[in-house]
């Protein structure tokens, strides 16, 4: 470990190229940055995205940029959503590799080291590890999205089982969450960008043109990304415009795809039900919300599925994290990283079976 008077070298081509997407996420992101720059790989640059944010959040980039220079920081004129910021990103990213990351969340410090090293190995071209959620009031126990089969050992994702997982309020866990890290050369032509018209899922969007055009992905269930759930987080806004852009987002998809493809368009046509089905679920809260009942009793009429998915309990809707149990140094790791945002001590020990899930 450096000492921290001494200021990190620039590397000339990094091994990762860390994106951080940030809209007034003031509140937990320097801790975001730090969980960075205390990762066991040393040789990275952190390029943090603003959307236009109109809190504290370019001072904090700023006054960090200063004592780290493998930090840079790239401004939006307007806030275009997370898909956008990642975009003005990705073409000054210099690394082999680029990572995911957003702006409140944290790192274990060996995932990149980790997922790098597994990725060469495996020859994959997409890799992901396990996503654990915690609440920022730490009044809810951490929950990991992958847990019982999903854990027990890496796969690769086919792109017919990643659809099949990413149906709204589906059984099994939504890949689509997951944060990748994939190598840069492997954005090119229609999968070179992020789809922008999407305020949510656009993750999902990506890798699945990745998939479709061959590129290899495989999880490894290392429980090593830390995903922070508050008030203000993005991923659990749904809305109508959201799934209608969804939607849209998967019609074009399924015009592209060939005549000798017809399992993924299959695929994509079975979750575009669920989009609809999210969709109408929606209008039915905000009919019931704004007491329009003829429109609550028509919409449950016409899409019962939707009226079905009021006895679900708000968590499931939200997310489909499962509630499983969490290795025990977890918790610990949370808090010790909450506790001293600043100052980052290397944890040697990678919590789960390693032999098993590497």
């Amino acid at each position: 470990m450096r000492s921290p008077d001494l200021a990190e070298p620039v590397p000339l081509r990094p091994t990762v190229s860390v994106i951080m997407a940030n809209y007034n996420g003031a509140a937990h992101l320097a801790g975001a940055i730090r969980s960075i720059q205390g990762q066991s790989l040393r040789d990275l640059e952190i390029i943090v995205s603003d959307d236009a944010s109109s809190d504290d959040s370019v001072r904090i980039v700023t006054e960090l940029m200063a004592e780290d220079p493998r930090i840079r920081l790239v401004r939006g004129e307007r806030n275009g959503g997370p898909a956008a910021a990642r975009n003005r990103a990705l073409p000054l990213a210099k690394g082999e590799w680029i990572a995911v990351m957003d702006s409140d969340d944290l790192m274990h410090p060996d995932r990149l080291t980790t997922l790098v090293q597994v990725a060469r190995r495996d020859k994959a071209d997409m890799v992901a590890d396990n996503l654990v959620e915690f609440d920022t009031s730490g009044s809810k126990p951490p929950r990991l999205l992958l847990s019982g089969r999903w854990a027990r050992k890496p796969f690769w994702v086919e792109i017919c089982r990643y659809i099949q997982l990413n149906h709204f309020y589906g059984r099994g866990p939504g890949l689509g969450y997951l944060k990748p890290l994939f190598r840069k050369t492997i954005l090119t032509g229609p999968t070179a960008y992020y789809d922008e018209t999407l305020r949510i899922a656009e993750d999902y969007n990506l890798m699945l043109r990745l998939l479709y055009a061959g590129r290899r992905m495989r999880v490894y269930p290392l429980p090593l990304y830390f995903y922070r759930k508050h008030s203000a987080s993005i991923s659990h806004r749904l809305n109508e415009s959201a799934l209608e852009a969804l939607k849209a987002a998967d019609v074009r998809f399924l015009g592209k795809i060939s005549r000798e493809n017809q399992p993924v368009a299959g695929a994509v046509k079975r979750r575009m039900k669920s989009v609809e089905t999210a969709l109408a679920f929606e209008k039915l809260l905000n009919a019931l919300k704004s007491r329009n009942w003829p429109a609550a009793i028509g919409i449950a009429l016409t899409k019962p599925g939707a009226a079905a998915l009021l006895r679900l309990p708000l968590g499931v809707r939200l997310r489909g994290l499962a509630p499983s149990r969490v290795p025990r140094i977890i918790p610990s790791l949370i808090r010790s990283f909450q506790r001293r945002p600043g100052c980052y001590t290397r944890i040697k020990e990678v919590p789960h079976r390693t032999t098993d899930l590497l």
